[in-house]
This record gives C-alpha cells, sequence and structure tokens, in this order.
C-alpha cells in the first residue's frame, strides 16, 4: 500500500472542486470540518426516482454505477461548504472509479465478470496543511492476488502525472 502527497495543494483544491478531472469518479463519502460539519454518503437512494427515471439512469451508466451520486453531482455543494479566507479544518473524500474505469484498468489482466473486479478507491484526505491520498482496492471476496492493487496504485499516479498534479510518495512502512 502506497500513500501519495500532494505537493501542490492549491492546485489539487482547484482539480477536485473546480474542475472536470474528478468528476466521473463516484463518491462513497466526503465529510468537510470547518465552523459546522457537512457529511455526505455517496449512496444514491432508489426512492427518490421514479421507476422510469431509475431504469434509464441505470441502463446509461449500469447498476453498479447508478447506484452511487458522481463527484460531479456533490462537489458544488463541497466546495460552497468550505470557502472562504480559512481552510477547512479536514476534508475527506472517498472516491472509487467507475465501472468503466476498473474495466479499463484491469479488465486485461482479469479474466473475470466486471462485477467480480474489486473496487478502487482513493481516499483523499487534508488535515493539518497536507493532504495524502491512499489507493485502495476493495475485493469482493477474499483473494490472495492483490495484483489489482498494485495496478491502481500504478494508474493513479500516472493519472496524476497526466494532470500535471505534483506529489511525491510517502514511506508506508
Amino acid at each position: 500500500m502506497i500513500v501519495i502527497e500532494i505537493i501542490d495543494i492549491k492546485n489539487f483544491m482547484a482539480h477536485l472542486l473546480l474542475k472536470d478531472t474528478f468528476d466521473h469518479f463516484l463518491l462513497f463519502e466526503a465529510r468537510a470540518v470547518t465552523a459546522s460539519e457537512l457529511l455526505m454518503k455517496g449512496g444514491r437512494r432508489r426512492e427518490w426516482y421514479d421507476s422510469d427515471q431509475w431504469s434509464r439512469m441505470c441502463s446509461e451508466r449500469g447498476e453498479h454505477d447508478c447506484m452511487h451520486m458522481t463527484w460531479n453531482e456533490m462537489k458544488e455543494i463541497m466546495f460552497h461548504f468550505i470557502k472562504g479566507k480559512k481552510s477547512p479544518q479536514l476534508l475527506y473524500v472517498d472516491l472509487e472509479a467507475s465501472s468503466r474505469q476498473r474495466e479499463q484498468i484491469l479488465g486485461r489482466a482479469f479474466a473475470v465478470q466486471a462485477s467480480e473486479l474489486p473496487s478502487l478507491r482513493m481516499q483523499i484526505r487534508y488535515e493539518n496543511e497536507h493532504l495524502t491520498i491512499v489507493p485502495a482496492a476493495s475485493y469482493p471476496s477474499f483473494s490472495p492476488d492483490r495484483s489489482a492493487g498494485q495496478m491502481w496504485e500504478e494508474a493513479l499516479q500516472e493519472f496524476l502525472r497526466r494532470k500535471k498534479i505534483v506529489f511525491h510518495l510517502l514511506n508506508n512502512s
């Protein structure tokens, strides 16, 4: 497991909150602490939608992805909550790669159905003027093979480089 420390926090926050860099990721959970606290759960509430809306959304996005809000749908709420002269005391955002992203990263290496691929998440944490990202692979059932996690770590680092987000790896001994 690696820990990625972001060097240019201001640039990263612009990517997270203002640009479309992370828009296609699914929101698992987000939390911000300022003068108050905001907690967002990314699970989409099926009962909010009529059956036609739900069916259409799931056919467009796929069954797994339609169960979660995208970061694009939620980031404006977070941005308005934390904007101001002071940085938040804590910002935690747990994002998951969409089904399409998972298949692009892992598909060729794993001869299993998409539903059996591990979820690929990144846990973004800003606290005490430090910003870290911990990539994680969560397997649907026990597997001694941890190569998906390594592939995700490498893919995430390449994604950050392409977006010109400066980082270094912390020793995680």
